[in-house]
């Protein structure tokens, strides 16, 4: 049986922090990146967090916010039909060339974030960079940026503000 990984609240705001410092470090910045947040319901604190970390001469970094299927569902038609308009609709954001970063909280397997950059990779031009707050060791995706990284055979990625839900049940 896995043990939790029980993330405090203020494990996950340090670990926002360091990020992005870390991004700022890198020269990433509101005038030259626009952040897609994954997942909104799991990483929407972090989509938020680095958006105004990242403001520059009082203009806080674009973004918008991608739903990904649940571990328990699969690319379907719909999903794949939200993506598509979620990055028409939002064109403006990263029109200017601007680097697409990804956030999201934990990376588990690595599949949405590997769907998602190919659909990027095969539709625009524009650089795209990753960031996941967690990362279990053996995703298949490896993020450009990661806070912390876990063993997802022996730990259960938990943040404190999760609730028992029908695709992730609490342990």
């Amino acid at each position: 049986m896995r043990s939790q990984l029980y993330i405090t609240m203020d494990h996950e705001i340090r670990l926002c922090d360091t990020l992005a410092q870390e991004l700022i470090n890198n020269r990433i910045n509101a005038s030259n990146t626009v952040i897609i947040t994954v997942s909104a319901d799991y990483s929407s604190i972090l989509g938020q967090h680095l958006r105004h970390a990242l403001t520059r001469n009082k203009q806080i970094c674009d973004g918008f916010a991608i739903d990904v299927p649940y571990p328990d569902e699969t690319w379907d038609a719909q999903y794949v039909l939200d993506l598509q308009n979620a990055f028409e609709n939002h064109q403006r954001v990263f029109a200017k060339g601007k680097t697409m970063l990804l956030v999201e909280a934990g990376v588990i397997r690595g599949s949405n974030y590997k769907y998602v950059t190919d659909f990027i990779h095969q539709r625009y031009s524009n650089t795209v960079k990753t960031l996941a707050l967690f990362e279990n060791n053996a995703s298949i995706y490896k993020s450009d940026y990661v806070g912390e990284y876990y063993d997802d055979i022996s730990q259960d990625l938990t943040f404190w503000w999760e609730r028992d839900n029908k695709h992730w049940p609490l342990t």
